[in-house]
């Protein structure tokens, strides 16, 4: 789905002495397929956004589309066409098998058979890395955390849903698990899906995002690729430490002469150019 939002606002407690301003407009496209990383600090406005763009909240002001039909006219089907990872999703699981859980959508809203629920199911876990005829039967509390993350998004995926958003997905996983959910991604992104990934720590999907927004006190401070929106913001005290640090380290080789690839953010291809620039990487 091609999401397009403009001239976003939202305020919580309108009108009254609690009034909050979580969004001040916001605008941006995100065509399908593309994968869109989300910054900003606490407060920020990150977790408003994503309710609004799932239909748990709606605009204040302003309009939300999806392929040219705006959120509201979406009804409650929203929240299984943008499916939404939650902070620590695994604390959400719930049912007494971890098999129940993921199918819980299917087998309690769908008209779908026992033989479908089972193949989305499977198609839902393998996406994730799940091995469902291992621990289907297993209470999700047995699980490790990792292995609960996996099988709470697998709770989503398998409502196949048009776009994905993972809010920090990589809290609290191992370095494996945190792996496998960036392979999710690139999957994802690779099937024509969209993908959102909301992260205080955005440099393990680095080279998975097409394009970066940073949000600061609720108004967009910078959108577009992930090296552009350095160069807008690498120099600016206040949102430079919002900026993964080896975006930094590339945007800073670049200002040095440093040719590298738009999309280069992985360590070993970084050296790799680094050695067959030797001697061409100077004060520009």
């Amino acid at each position: 789905m091609n999401i397009r939002v403009e001239s976003l606002h939202f305020v919580y407690n309108p009108s009254t002495p609690l009034e909050v301003v979580a969004l001040r407009d916001i605008n941006f496209e995100l065509p399908r397929g593309k994968v869109l990383g989300i910054l900003g600090g606490a407060g920020s406005g990150k977790t408003t956004l994503i309710k609004i763009l799932n239909g748990l909240l709606e605009p204040s002001r302003g309009r939300v589309s999806f392929d040219g039909k705006e959120s509201r006219e979406f009804g409650s089907s929203l929240a299984l066409r943008v499916g939404v990872g939650f902070q620590r999703p695994e604390r959400q699981l719930f049912e007494p098998t971890v098999r129940e859980d993921i199918s819980f959508v299917l087998r309690r809203f769908s008209e779908a058979d026992e033989g479908e629920i089972h193949r989305r199911v499977l198609e839902a876990s393998n996406m994730v890395g799940l091995d469902i005829e291992a621990v289907g039967e297993r209470s999700p509390a047995s699980l490790s955390d990792g292995v609960k993350r996996k099988a709470a998004i697998a709770g989503i995926l398998v409502n196949r849903p048009d776009v994905l958003v993972l809010d920090e997905p990589a809290v609290g996983l191992d370095p494996q698990s945190l792996s496998e959910i960036v392979g999710l991604v690139d999957e994802f992104k690779q099937r024509g899906r969209t993908v959102i990934v909301v992260s205080h720590d955005m440099e393990a999907f680095l080279s998975s995002l097409d394009l970066l927004m940073v949000l600061h006190r609720g108004i967009q401070a910078a959108f577009g690729t992930p090296s552009h929106v350095c160069d807008l913001l690498a120099d600016d005290e206040t949102m430079r430490g919002l900026l993964p640090g080896l975006a930094l380290l590339v945007h800073y080789l670049r200002k040095q002469g440093c040719a590298l690839p738009e999309h280069e953010f992985q360590i070993p291809g970084i050296v790799d150019n680094l050695m067959t620039l030797r001697g061409k990487c100077g004060s520009s």
